[in-house]
């Protein structure tokens, strides 16, 4: 479930090369094909709104994943989780924000963490509702392909009960999951936050350690400078008058 829920929010949003054309990988333009099948909304919004459409440009330009099954729905989940990833994101950082807040005032954090959790909730219910709805679209679609299966007289038997084997297995492990993600949802839910607060404030703490070494160095830097600046000054030659 964790691959699932945090496949968009550790997605890499960055201004990368565009892909190249390829046919055995998802450049852009087959990645906006996908946005449009599943989730048009998303060109919608992003036409009308600047900063939407600059999130969704790093998309296309860092996604470049070879196609393979897996792959197209884990693609399909994207486009479905979009606005959650902007949503993640942006609590992220207005967390961060808190945090750094709290530390220089020093104000009490147990608000912020709280706020921040009940904010993160209502999101990842969102994320685990995709999550069930594609098993359910994959089953589907397996399941479509088995009733073509039998009906294609090319196939020998053999070949033709070797690939229903292989589909029913895909199918009932997807059953399988479905069941798992539905078992205690709420509890999977929550957990799924506990997870995600940990990693913010992991990455928050790494920020803070680097911007102390770099003030430390700085500052190492400024001491080392003064104290040339008096040796220099003090073995000064006076000036012959």
């Amino acid at each position: 479930m964790r691959r699932s829920l945090f496949i968009l929010a550790t997605l890499a949003m960055s201004s990368a090369l565009y892909a190249q054309a390829d046919a055995g990988h998802y450049n852009r333009e087959k990645v906006l094909d996908i946005f449009s099948q599943y989730n048009p909304a998303v060109l919608e919004n992003a036409r009308q709104n600047a900063d939407y459409n600059a999130v969704l440009e790093g998309l296309l330009a860092s996604y470049n994943a070879p196609e393979t099954e897996e792959n197209r729905y884990e693609l399909i989940a994207l486009a479905r989780n979009f606005d959650n990833s902007i949503r993640l994101k942006a609590l992220a950082v207005n967390y961060e924000e808190a945090v750094l807040f709290s530390q220089m005032s020093g104000l009490d954090l147990s608000s912020a963490v709280l706020h921040f959790r009940r904010e993160l909730t209502p999101v990842f219910q969102n994320i685990w509702a995709v999550t069930v709805q594609m098993r359910e679209y994959q089953i589907d679609e397996y399941e479509a392909q088995l009733k073509e299966l039998r009906k294609n007289k090319t196939l020998s038997k053999e070949a033709r009960q070797a690939r229903e084997a292989v589909l029913k297995e895909k199918i009932k492990a997807l059953k399988t999951e479905i069941k798992s993600l539905k078992k205690d949802a709420g509890a999977q839910i929550l957990s799924a936050v506990d997870v995600y607060v940990a990693e913010t404030d992991r990455s928050i703490a790494e920020k803070l350690e680097a911007e102390r070494a770099r003030m430390q160095e700085a500052s190492s830097k400024q001491v080392s400078q003064t104290k040339n600046l008096q040796v220099k000054t003090k073995n000064k030659k006076p000036v012959a008058k």
